[in-house]
């Protein structure tokens, strides 16, 4: 989709939004690998919909990535907490009862690293057997010993490494399942592993734009949309799409057209469809291949957002008045960013 129609789109949003029931929201994360900034009044009861439940891995101190993703995703507006990867069945409860309180204003997201990206998925299965779907569930290299994706979870991104012994493991789809599941290998890209993949700035931006998104635009994904499967090349940027879209290959179309027609990396549309970057032979008209697509088209491709009035990112690391230092607990708190099970986050539902 052409970048001027997604733009105009996206500022339409952005004036809507700033007058809906939630107040302001800070919507500059929307926009894939755009720089972080804060909304200004931490504090106020603008908040999007939907809580994020975020598992850390065994020996849990190691999975520091997730309560900072916990903390960026509080104070962009959606509540979150990071916690033990074996405290999920506890959450799950929670989970469950928040969900059928309000199923619009919780849509439930669950993301975890190392057997916390196992557990997510226990917790899914639980919350399937009550009848509450996931929104979205993110693996950050999640064990070879995960379970199937349950069927009432709606889109799965799992982030690996296929070499990593800890982890590396490649997610499956169980035998109901009919949402989107995308396998992201990252095994090209050596500078990230399995301990240090939680804090890598380009996934948690990858991954916050993700839950945002699911936030802030609560559409369903078209039927059409299927799972995909990619190994990212060394020297490519990394991102996340949220599934792919079938196309059937016109006559005079190539992998170098489709990638400028559809906005995505001729990179992206060989390994979606299993076609090797060299010596591979002539595509033929009428074969059927997945363009990587975006749920929410707003979202740019390239690695930095363009601006726009009111959406403009903060500069890197700018620090923000009136921010506490991220060991200060809050009410209801144990840590920043880590609710206590049961006692929201001040704000997070309006009082």
């Amino acid at each position: 989709m052409p970048l001027l129609p997604r733009l105009a789109g996206l500022l339409l949003v952005a004036v809507s939004l700033s007058g809906c029931a939630f107040g302001f929201v800070d919507l500059t994360g929307l926009t894939t690998g755009s720089t972080d900034s804060y909304a200004e009044n931490d504090r106020s009861p603008a908040r999007l919909p939907g809580r994020v439940y975020i598992l850390r891995g065994m020996g849990h101190i190691w999975s520091g990535g997730m309560t900072e993703l916990a903390d960026k995703l509080n104070r962009r507006g959606v509540l979150a907490s990071s916690h033990k990867h074996n405290e999920w069945r506890d959450l799950a409860d929670e989970a469950i009862k928040l969900h059928k309180s309000d199923p619009d204003r919780w849509p439930i997201i669950l993301i975890g690293h190392s057997n916390g990206g196992d557990n997510i998925i226990l917790m899914a299965e639980k919350l399937n057997a009550e009848g509450v779907p996931v929104a979205l569930a993110v693996g950050f290299d999640p064990t070879r010993f995960a379970r199937p994706v349950p069927p009432n979870v709606r889109r799965f991104i799992n982030l690996y490494q296929a070499t990593n012994v800890l982890g590396g493991g490649e997610i499956i789809p169980a035998a109901k399942f009919r949402g989107q599941l995308i396998n992201v290998d990252l095994r090209k890209h050596p500078e990230i592993g399995h301990m240090n993949m939680d804090k890598s700035r380009r996934l948690q931006e990858e991954v916050l734009a993700k839950v945002l998104q699911v936030a802030a635009f609560p559409m369903p994904a078209p039927a059409s949309m299927v799972s995909i499967k990619y190994l990212v090349p060394a020297n490519a940027t990394i991102e996340l799409w949220d599934g792919g879209v079938p196309v059937t290959l016109e006559p005079g179309q190539t992998i170098e057209s489709l990638a400028v027609f559809y906005g995505v990396p001729a990179w992206a549309i060989r390994q979606a469809n299993d076609i090797p970057e060299y010596d591979a032979p002539p595509l033929k008209p009428g074969r059927r291949l997945v363009i990587p697509h975006h749920l929410n088209t707003l979202a740019p491709t390239t690695a930095s957002a363009p601006s726009l009035p009111g959406l403009a990112p903060a500069p890197a690391n700018e620090a923000h008045a009136g921010e506490p230092p991220l060991a200060e607990p809050r009410k209801g708190e144990r840590r920043f960013g880590e609710p206590m099970i049961g006692q929201p986050r001040l704000g997070a539902i309006g009082q």
